[in-house]
């Protein structure tokens, strides 16, 4: 790497250090998004600003995830997620939704359904019926079904015991999943329905497993429009695999979005990581590698756009959630770019420029 006045060389390329007034959301070929939370939106102003004027669509991080809505009784409390929405569409921004069905962060009211499955499905088609008619309106994307399948390519029915945790596919079998999109479906027919999961560039196993669900599904004609690949990658993540994973979503015929990117630096959780010069070059290239291979691979007709998980290193939800050091977002701890936000935003001006679909 080499500093050139305030430009970082990275590679061959050159990524600036000052924002100058641009945007990722002008130069994007592709609708371009960012996970956001109800309480920075609301309260810290740089954060506000920044989403509003980078991305023209967002996804609720936690908002809409069952767990967030209904309540230990059973009842619904869309407060917060209608709050959020008023904020969003106030800024012009689109809004994706996430999720109707995941096995994670579901609502202890459900998890008290002791395995009664005519119980269970009867609380699934509530919830996703009560969810999307609800924002018929507002929200035209869903994340419809998160992560059915588990790592060695089989319906995840079992796993880690925790109170918000339920296994759909345990209780429901393995129809369940196309139950959900029907259910959606009926709810808002015009409704683009995705279904979304991760690890698909690294697992060729749980790969296939999913580009064969996809097909059962498009052969039973139930109502799908997309796949979501997550993308909580690393530095380290093999370009053959996230390679290989671009040609076989696309194979499908369906949309292809990213859904969740964002970029680790410190994937083994050393406790003394301190984020230097090289791991932000190495982190800015394999993103732009990311957006290369998308491209590449994804014919225009089917590529639905790039959404990166949270915004800055300090409401990533590896520094929340899992509490581990690193910077994986586009934005560092005070929102400042780094040089992952400018390897997006050169090598979209670089297609717009030469005119590249």
């Amino acid at each position: 790497m080499a500093i050139i006045g305030m430009m970082m060389v990275v590679g061959s390329h050159v990524y600036g250090q000052s924002k100058d007034g641009l945007a990722l959301k002008n130069y994007s070929p592709v609708p371009i998004g960012v996970a956001v939370g109800y309480f920075p939106i609301k309260y810290n102003r740089t954060y506000d600003s920044l989403v509003a004027a980078d991305f023209d669509n967002v996804t609720f991080d936690n908002a809409l995830k069952n767990g967030s809505v209904v309540k230990p009784d059973g009842s619904f409390d869309y407060s917060q997620a209608d709050a959020l929405v008023k904020m969003c569409l106030a800024k012009g921004l689109n809004i994706y939704g996430h999720n109707l069905c995941w096995y994670q962060q579901v609502s202890s009211y459900a998890c008290t359904l002791h395995g009664d499955s005519a119980a269970i499905e009867h609380f699934l088609k509530k919830y996703i019926t009560t969810t999307v008619t609800r924002y018929k309106n507002t929200i035209h994307a869903w994340d419809v079904v998160n992560e059915a399948i588990d790592s060695s390519g089989y319906l995840r029915v079992t796993g880690p015991e925790r109170t918000d945790y339920l296994y759909w596919g345990k209780y429901l079998g393995k129809e369940y999943i196309a139950r959900a999109f029907q259910y959606a479906h009926s709810a808002d027919p015009g409704a683009l329905l995705f279904y979304n999961d991760y690890d698909l560039e690294i697992d060729p196993t749980k790969l296939q497993a999913v580009v064969n669900l996809i097909n059962h599904l498009q052969a039973e004609k139930i109502p799908i429009n997309g796949i979501g690949t997550q993308m909580h990658i690393s530095i380290y993540t093999p370009d053959k695999g996230i390679d290989n994973m671009f040609r076989k979503l696309a194979s499908t015929g369906l949309l292809i979005r990213i859904s969740e990117l964002d970029i680790k630096v410190n994937p083994s959780d050393h406790p003394d990581f301190v984020m230097t010069k090289k791991l932000a070059e190495e982190q800015a290239e394999k993103c732009r590698y990311v957006l290369q291979s998308f491209f590449k691979y994804v014919p225009v007709k089917q590529r639905y756009g790039i959404t990166f998980w949270n915004l800055g290193t300090k409401d990533s939800w590896l520094t929340r959630g899992m509490h581990r050091k690193g910077s994986p977002a586009l934005f560092d701890g005070s929102y400042h770019p780094k040089p992952m936000y400018y390897a997006v935003l050169d090598f979209f001006k670089e297609m717009k420029s030469k005119k590249i679909n």
